[in-house]
C-alpha cells in the first residue's frame, strides 16, 4: 500500500495545487530516504529523528535495569489522576502493552524504522527517563527561549 502522501501524488486528489504536489513529493523523498538510510520516517523528519534519538536513551536506560518499566505505568496513573480519571486512548494503549508484554517486545515497539514505530515513540510514557541536559543536548538550548522555561 503507497505511503498517504505518494497516494495524493497518485490519485491526483481533486482540490491539492501544484505547490502541494510538490511538497508532497520532497515528502515522499525525504521519507524514502530517512527509511533507505535506517531512520526514522514519518510527518515531521527532524521531529521524529530527535524523538527517536531521546527515546533510545530511554531504552538504554531500561536495558540496564528492566525494573524502570515500571515507571511508565506510574507515569500513565499520575497523568490519569491529574485528568479526573480521564484515560487518553495512547495511556489505555501503553498500560496494556506494559502490561502484557515483556521488554523486548516493548523495547523492539519503540525502535521499529515505520510508521507504527513513530506513533508509539510519539507518545510513550518513558521520557521521564530522560534527563533535561540530554534532552537540551538534541534539541538544543533555543528550543525553550520563547516560554523561558527549560525542559523537563
Amino acid at each position: 500500500m503507497p505511503e498517504p502522501a505518494q497516494r495524493h501524488l497518485d490519485e491526483g486528489t481533486p482540490g491539492v495545487g501544484e505547490r502541494t504536489r510538490r511538497a508532497l513529493a520532497q515528502r515522499v523523498r525525504e521519507t524514502r530516504e530517512a527509511r533507505a538510510q535506517g531512520k526514522p520516517a514519518g510527518g515531521h523528519p527532524e521531529i521524529d529523528l530527535k524523538v527517536f534519538e531521546l527515546t533510545r536513551i530511554a531504552v538504554a536506560r531500561i536495558d540496564r535495569d528492566p525494573s524502570l518499566v515500571r515507571i511508565g505505568l506510574e507515569n500513565i496513573e499520575r497523568s490519569i489522576r491529574q485528568q479526573g480519571g480521564y484515560v487518553p486512548p495512547c495511556h489505555a494503549e501503553w498500560k496494556a502493552l506494559i502490561e502484557t508484554r515483556p521488554w523486548s517486545e516493548l523495547r523492539a515497539l519503540l525502535l521499529e524504522n515505520s510508521d507504527e514505530g513513530q506513533r508509539h515513540r510519539s507518545n510513550h510514557p518513558f521520557m521521564g527517563l530522560v534527563t533535561a541536559a540530554e534532552r537540551e543536548a538534541i534539541y538544543g538550548k533555543d528550543r525553550f527561549a520563547e516560554s523561558g522555561q527549560p525542559p523537563t
